[in-house]
């Protein structure tokens, strides 16, 4: 059976537009959380461009999610909110896409469903703060396998 794609239409990040999935680093104060003995973790991640199809999403119950990218580079992340369970498509309607122009980054707030963030140029490097293990505090889910959907961007 072909999967259904969904467009959904990436929009500038801001206080108010992010405010149910986190905070916008560079305009917001922070709520960083480290909870149940999770330690905080800094790295720094490199992302190469990829075309901007999402199958599945991801989420943290332990330690929230910062990323903001190094040389003023622009990135998109895509969000839904932690109160839904992402078993149903209809789950999908609440999701939003977001652009960092490169000035701003994001704190994800715990349980918030996310992929990316995603490179729109060529590569970016990012300054990631999360929790130490988060292959053990994590729950994926892949929308294109379980609800036969994706999700194409459209900047």
């Amino acid at each position: 059976m072909p999967i259904d794609i969904i467009t959904l239409r990436a929009e500038p990040i801001s206080s108010a537009g992010f405010a149910p999935f986190g905070q916008v680093i560079g305009q917001d104060q922070l709520r960083i959380e480290a909870r149940d003995g999770e330690t905080l973790h800094l790295d720094i991640l490199s992302k190469k461009w990829q075309p901007l199809r999402i199958t599945s999403f991801n989420r943290h119950f332990k330690a929230t999610q910062a990323q903001v990218a190094l040389n003023g580079k622009p990135t998109v992340i895509v969000v839904g909110p932690g109160d839904v369970d992402l078993d149903r498509r209809e789950d999908l309607d609440h999701f939003r896409a977001f652009i960092c122009d490169g000035s701003t980054g994001f704190n994800l707030a715990l349980r918030t469903w996310h992929a990316g963030s995603f490179p729109l140029m060529d590569s970016v490097e990012m300054v990631n703060l999360q929790g130490l293990r988060p292959d053990i505090d994590i729950e994926i889910r892949d929308i294109s396998a379980e609800l036969n959907v994706a999700i194409d961007l459209q900047l």
